[in-house]
C-alpha cells in the first residue's frame, strides 16, 4: 500500500507522449502564425512569421509535421498576394519618376527580403516591374510623337 503513493511522486514520462504534446504544441503554434500571416502586410514579417524554431526531438519528424506545410504554404500565398498588390500600384503610375521611384522602393525595402528565401518570386517581381516601366516609357514617347503630329 505505501507503494502507490512513491509511484505517483515518481512519473515515467512516455518519450510518445512527450513528442505528441510538442507536437500539439508546434501545430497550435503554426496556426497562430498562419492567422498572422494572413493579416500582415509586410513581407519581411511574413517571412519571420515562417520561421518556426523545433526540439531537438522534433526536428526528425519535420516532414510529418502537416502544420509546419501549411504555414510554408500560407506564407508563400502571402508573399504572392502582397507582390500582386505592388504590381498593381506599379500599374497604376503614369508618371515615370514616380514610377522609378515605387520601383526602387519596392526592390530595396520589400523585394529585397525575398531573394534567399524566395528567389523565383523576387524574380518574377523584379521582371513585372522592368516590364511595365518599359511599357510606360513606350507610351510616353508614343504620346510626345503624336503630340508633335499635331
Amino acid at each position: 500500500m505505501s507503494d502507490i503513493p512513491n509511484r505517483r511522486k515518481i512519473r515515467i514520462k512516455d518519450p510518445m507522449a512527450v513528442l505528441a504534446m510538442e507536437t500539439q504544441a508546434v501545430e497550435a503554434d503554426c496556426h497562430q502564425r498562419m492567422t498572422k500571416i494572413r493579416q500582415n502586410s509586410r513581407m519581411k514579417d511574413v517571412l519571420q512569421l515562417k520561421e518556426v524554431t523545433l526540439s531537438e526531438q522534433l526536428r526528425p519528424f519535420t516532414m510529418q509535421i502537416r502544420a509546419l506545410h501549411q504555414l510554408e504554404e500560407a506564407a508563400e500565398l502571402r508573399i504572392r498576394e502582397i507582390i500582386d498588390g505592388h504590381i498593381a500600384e506599379l500599374r497604376v503610375q503614369r508618371d515615370m519618376v514616380a514610377m522609378e521611384q515605387l520601383r526602387s522602393h519596392f526592390l530595396h525595402r520589400e523585394w529585397s527580403y525575398l531573394k534567399g528565401v524566395y528567389p523565383l518570386l523576387y524574380r518574377n517581381a523584379e521582371t513585372e516591374a522592368e516590364k511595365l516601366i518599359v511599357r510606360l516609357e513606350h507610351e510616353t514617347h508614343s504620346q510626345r510623337g503624336k503630340r508633335r503630329g499635331r
